[in-house]
């Protein structure tokens, strides 16, 4: 049996979007600190729909390579 690449796998995420409580799970930090990357400008929304910030997949992933 053949194994998925990550693309397979992961690839119909690549244009999601994730609440802050959903980004903070996907980092692995709690919604204080993430709220804190988003005021010093580590992370920006991809949406503003009303009140609520979503973020992109893509930009999840690259912070959480810097911050690994």
């Amino acid at each position: 049996m053949r194994a998925l690449n990550h693309e397979q796998v992961f690839g119909h995420l690549r244009n999601t979007t994730f609440s802050a409580k959903e980004a903070a799970e996907f980092l692995e930090i709690s919604i204080p600190t993430f709220r804190r990357y988003v005021q010093s400008g580590k992370i920006k929304p991809k949406e503003v729909i009303g009140r609520s910030q979503l973020f992109g997949t893509i930009d999840l992933r690259k912070l959480k390579q810097k911050l690994g």
